[in-house]
């Protein structure tokens, strides 16, 4: 079976530059959307961030995958490259000690050779009209946080308007997000969650989704569309009525970020959409 890809987009919080954490790749045998995980730290690494490195490193691995390599071949080839970039950075030894640090990204790939989509990490997907999510338990705990801190705060006389400027309820769970990093691919703790890091990853955790025969379209994205749709256009329609809604992302639709004054979204955003072309 073939593939075209019929629509992709990509969008930073605040533009395309390097602090933008998102990318998107495809192949003739491979598709994948990456989520870097975003920078809690401030640190750059070589001038860029880690989420941002995390995504392309992983970006220029899965350009290299043979169109037969398996979902086990692919972490280990990933992890194998993240790993030597940490050592060609000398990073290793502060990963361990400050974890917040560390690379990471989520990641949703389609394999066409397997009919298969994989998904590690909160990336979210379509197949037809179905949609897929994998959302993690701590990120409606930091959410919910979040939620709470920023309604006593317009309860203590903070505006809409202040809260735009500065994210008060973000500050709040800060600490929150910089111990989950310590709970990356432990699939022993009831907060565990897989990400891709350069470090092992449990492949029970990884969801698999076989691709049925009479599918029409795939549709790949990053979390930074809170309601995928099929299209482009309807995708970006739901996120603009959110934001004009709800832009602080703490009510209708909570989220452990929301909009920032002068910024394009609450987060990253990428879409990629592909056609199946079945053999007649």
């Amino acid at each position: 079976m073939n593939f075209i890809v019929v629509e992709k987009f990509l969008q930073g919080k605040r533009d395309n530059s390097n602090d933008c954490e998102d990318i998107y790749v495809y192949t003739d045998h491979f598709v994948a959307v990456i989520d870097g995980a975003t920078n809690v730290s401030g640190r750059k690494i070589n001038g860029t961030t880690p989420g941002r490195l995390a995504a392309e490193l992983i970006k220029r691995a899965i350009e290299e995958l043979e169109p037969a390599c398996t979902l086990s071949e692919m972490l280990t080839f990933i992890n194998k490259r993240m790993q030597a970039a940490y050592q060609r950075e000398g990073i290793v030894k502060e990963m361990e000690e400050h974890r917040w640090m560390a690379p990471s990204a989520s990641l949703v790939v389609y394999s066409n050779f397997y009919q298969e989509i994989w998904q590690i990490g909160d990336c979210q997907m379509m197949i037809n009209d179905s949609l897929y999510k994998h959302e993690k338990h701590l990120d409606s705990i930091t959410a919910e946080a979040r939620s709470l801190y920023l309604e006593a705060e317009l309860k203590k006389g903070k505006s809409i308007e202040d809260l735009l400027k500065r994210d008060t309820g973000w500050e709040f769970i800060q600490p929150l997000i910089k111990q989950q990093y310590y709970l990356q691919n432990d699939t022993d703790n009831q907060y565990g969650y897989d990400v891709i890091n350069g470090f092992p990853v449990d492949i029970q955790q990884t969801i698999v989704t076989e691709v049925p025969e009479d599918t029409e379209y795939i549709v790949l994205a990053s979390d930074g569309y809170p309601f995928l749709k099929p299209t482009l256009e309807k995708s970006e329609e739901a996120l603009a009525a959110l934001l004009e809604q709800d832009p602080l992302c703490f009510r209708s639709y909570k989220s452990s970020k929301g909009l920032v004054k002068g910024n394009k979204s609450f987060d990253d955003r990428t879409f990629v959409k592909i056609k199946l072309q079945h053999e007649s």
